[in-house]
C-alpha cells in the first residue's frame, strides 16, 4: 500500500457573530482539512492547524513541500514519515506553522491507520477508557449571557466548564462569581486567561478566584519567549494553591521539557492539530504521567470541523493522565453537514464509537458546500 494523493483544503462557514477566544476573535469556523489518499482507495482525513484562516501560510507547506515527499511511501510507517517531515521543514525554525502542517499529516495517517487495522483509533493506541467527561467552554461575551449558558450546559449533563476572561480582573471574578452561584458547587470551573496579565496581575487573580472553588488557572501571564513563559508561570505557582495548566500554543515535545521538570503547570494541554499530531501529543501525554501530571489536551475550538475533537478523543481515550476533554459550546460546519456523523455528547461524556480510524467522515458534498477562499478568511462569496 502507497500514498497516492496529499491535499489541504480550508472548509468551514462564516458567523453570523464573531465568538471571542480571549484575544483571538473568529468570524469564520471552519479547519484546515488534510487529507491522504491511497493507491487502495482508503482515505485519511486530519486537522492542520486551529483555524482555516491559517490555511494561507499551513497549506501550502502542506501541499507543496510535504505532499510531493510523502507520494509513494507506505502510510503505515508514521514514525518515519513524522521524522522525515520534521527534518524536512528544521530549516524554517523546526517549531513554527510547519508543525501545524505536520500535525495535520500525522492525523491523517493515523485516520487511514484505523481504516487499515478495521479498528477505531483509541485502541490501536492502547484503550485506557471507553468514554470521558466533557467541559463546556463558551467563548467571552458579557456575564448575562455566559451565565445564562452555563446554566442551559449543566441542564444538558454538563459537570464541568472553562471560562474565558481579560485582562479586567474585577470582571473577571465578578463573572466566575455569578456562573458560581449560578451552577452550584458541584460544577467544576476552570479559568482561561489567555496570557491576559502580567506577573502581578496574574497573583492578584489567582488569589482571587482561590475562593471560588476554580478547577484551574490557565496561562495568565503574557510572555513572549518560552524561558520567560517558564519562568512567570513557575513563579506564580511558588505563591498561589490553585492549580495552573497551559501548553496549549507549544510545540513538539521538546517545548514541554522545562514545564515537567520544574513543574510549572499541574495540567499539560497539548493540541494534537498543532504540537506535531497525535503522535506527538500522545508522547507529551505519556511524558507528564512520568511526572505526576494531568493532561488535558486543548481542542481548537476555533475550527468547529469535529475531526480536531475526534483527534483529542481518541488521544484522551489512550491516556491514563487525561481526565477531561474541551467541547466547542457552539459547533460548527462539523455539526451542520460537513461530516456525516459528528461526535456528540451524551450525558456529559464524550465516547468514540467502534467505526475505524478517528470515526468521522467528510459528507461527499463538503468539499463544495464548505468551501473557503484561499486565504482561508472566508467563504466564496461573502461580504
Amino acid at each position: 500500500m502507497k500514498i497516492a494523493h496529499v491535499e489541504a483544503l480550508p472548509l468551514g462557514s462564516p458567523l453570523d457573530e464573531p465568538l471571542r477566544w480571549g484575544a483571538m476573535v473568529v468570524g469564520t469556523k471552519g479547519g484546515i482539512v488534510v487529507r491522504i489518499t491511497t493507491d487502495e482507495g482508503l482515505v485519511g482525513i486530519g486537522e492542520a492547524g486551529f483555524s482555516s484562516e491559517y490555511f494561507s501560510t499551513v497549506g501550502p507547506i502542506i501541499n507543496h513541500q510535504l505532499a510531493p515527499m510523502l507520494v509513494g511511501k507506505d502510510p503505515r510507517d508514521i514514525g518515519a514519515i513524522w521524522q522525515q517531515m520534521l527534518d524536512a521543514t528544521h530549516m524554517w525554525g523546526r517549531r513554527g506553522i510547519e508543525t501545524y502542517a505536520i500535525s495535520g499529516v500525522d492525523i491523517a495517517l493515523w485516520d487511514l491507520m484505523g481504516k487499515i487495522a478495521a479498528q477505531p483509533l483509541y485502541r490501536l493506541l492502547g484503550a485506557s477508557k471507553p468514554k470521558v467527561r466533557a467541559y463546556f467552554a463558551p467563548s467571552l461575551k458579557p456575564v448575562e449571557a455566559i451565565v445564562e449558558e452555563a446554566t442551559v450546559a449543566v441542564g444538558d449533563g454538563f459537570t464541568a466548564m472553562k471560562l474565558r476572561i481579560d485582562g479586567n480582573i474585577g470582571a473577571a471574578v465578578e463573572l466566575v462569581g455569578s456562573v458560581r452561584d449560578a451552577v452550584g458547587p458541584a460544577v467544576d470551573l476552570a479559568v482561561d486567561a489567555n496570557m491576559s496579565y502580567d506577573r502581578r496581575g496574574a497573583l492578584h487573580l489567582a488569589r482571587e478566584l482561590e475562593g471560588l472553588a476554580v478547577a484551574w488557572l490557565e496561562e495568565p501571564i503574557r510572555s513572549r519567549s518560552l524561558t520567560q513563559y517558564v519562568d512567570d508561570h513557575t513563579w506564580l505557582a511558588d505563591r498561589v494553591s490553585i492549580k495552573l495548566s497551559g501548553g496549549e500554543s507549544l510545540l513538539t515535545r521538546f517545548e514541554f521539557i522545562d514545564l515537567m521538570t520544574r513543574r510549572t503547570f499541574d495540567i499539560l494541554q497539548p493540541d494534537a492539530t498543532s504540537v506535531g499530531g497525535i503522535s506527538e501529543a500522545k508522547r507529551v501525554a505519556d511524558l507528564a504521567s512520568t511526572w505526576n501530571l494531568s493532561c488535558v489536551p486543548h481542542i481548537a475550538c476555533s475550527s468547529g470541523t469535529g475531526i480536531a475533537l475526534a483527534a483529542g478523543l481518541h488521544l484522551i481515550l489512550a491516556c491514563e493522565n487525561t481526565p477531561l476533554i474541551e467541547v466547542d459550546a457552539y459547533g460548527g460546519p462539523g455539526w451542520d453537514g460537513m461530516l456525516t456523523d459528528p461526535l456528540m455528547v451524551q450525558d456529559g461524556y464524550l465516547a468514540a464509537s467502534d467505526a475505524p480510524g478517528l470515526g468521522v467522515v467528510l459528507a461527499p458534498d463538503a468539499d463544495e458546500r464548505f468551501a473557503v477562499a484561499p486565504d482561508g478568511a472566508r467563504p466564496y462569496g461573502s461580504q
